[in-house]
């Protein structure tokens, strides 16, 4: 076996007593023939995390190397996966697994690693993911059907992170972190997709080996899912429009493909387009700056900006019952 740090696992834990275990379990139950580390930030958690974390430590000290924080660094602002857990990993790659998903597959990074072993151009590899809810018990595949193959800029680029979840992303160690100028405001999983595909292929595995829990106490789609107000509709939404901005102007800047601009042009557009349904209403596209766009968005972006229009329709009318 290698003695150098093949694999970095970033993992951020945050009160996930109830799930913690099933994370931990899945990392060091890896079968790999190279070295590999779990780096994991519990961000002062006023549960059993910590202690249960520490157990981990005890029994598996190197792969198990954690940070407890006594103050929450995350209500301060901090990004914690780039400042302090990336700066002590080790790995020639990264992966990354939030404490309250796992993975379900013992050979989930050597698949992973053999691949990016093997193919020089990729930036990183990626797989499917079981989809849990946490309310029901029900489970299905995020994807039905996929074969192996590589994602195009195009869908990684107009679907965001749906192309595959977090928790199956292993990539290149120098395409892990999203520079200053393609930061965005409350979200890192759609900008570092992108910026993964700007700078190689992502091939996607269609086999399942990890579990994303939704609606877990105090996660987003708990807070966010099917009730969000509008106004915090509009700032998600405007959060999004900001970056989609970013990213056209970061394009142009470093001279990247045509057809990958296109793509991104044609995001960003559909964004505004968006940003304004949410703000003043669908009548805003029958005149004026937004009808040209709107014109000009293939039929695909226009059923999409209309779905917006519909639901924001139906949600306006149900809050007036």
């Amino acid at each position: 076996m290698n003695d150098d740090v093949v694999v970095s696992v970033l993992c951020i834990a945050y009160n996930h007593e109830k799930y913690i275990r099933s994370a931990l379990d899945g990392f060091v139950n890896q079968k790999t023939n190279f070295r590999y580390e779990v780096l994991i930030n519990d961000d002062a958690s006023t549960d059993h995390t910590a202690a249960i974390i520490a157990e981990y430590e005890a029994k598996y000290p190197d792969i198990i190397k954690p940070v407890y924080q006594t103050e929450n660094q995350y209500s301060k602002g901090v990004f914690i996966t780039k400042s302090i857990l990336f700066p002590r990993s080790k790995g020639k790659y990264t992966a990354i697994c939030e404490g309250d998903d796992y993975w379900c597959d013992e050979n989930k990074l050597q698949k992973q690693v053999d691949f990016l072993e093997s193919h020089e151009g990729y930036a990183a590899c990626v797989h499917n993911t079981r989809l849990l809810d946490c309310r029901t018990g029900g489970s299905w595949p995020m994807y039905k059907g996929e074969q192996d193959r590589d994602l195009t800029f195009k869908e990684v680029v107009n679907y965001s992170a749906a192309c595959f979840h977090t928790s199956s992303i292993l990539c290149r160690r120098e395409w892990f972190c999203i520079p200053d100028e393609l930061r965005a405001n409350g979200f890192g999983d759609y900008p570092r997709a992108v910026y993964m595909r700007l700078n190689g292929k992502i091939h996607y595995l269609k086999d399942i080996m990890s579990v994303y829990r939704m609606f877990t106490a105090g996660s987003w789609t708990a807070r966010n899912q099917n009730n969000a107000s509008k106004q915090q509709r509009i700032c998600s939404q405007k959060a999004r429009t900001d970056f989609t901005e970013k990213l056209r102007r970061y394009c142009r800047e470093q001279g990247v493909a045509p057809e990958y601009q296109k793509a991104v042009n044609d995001v960003a557009n559909r964004d505004q387009l968006q940003l304004a349904v949410l703000q003043k209403g669908g009548r805003c596209l029958l005149h004026g700056p937004q009808l040209g766009i709107f014109m000009g968005l293939s039929l695909e972006k226009k059923i999409h900006v209309l779905d917006t229009v519909r639901t924001e329709f139906k949600t306006e009318r149900n809050e007036k019952r």
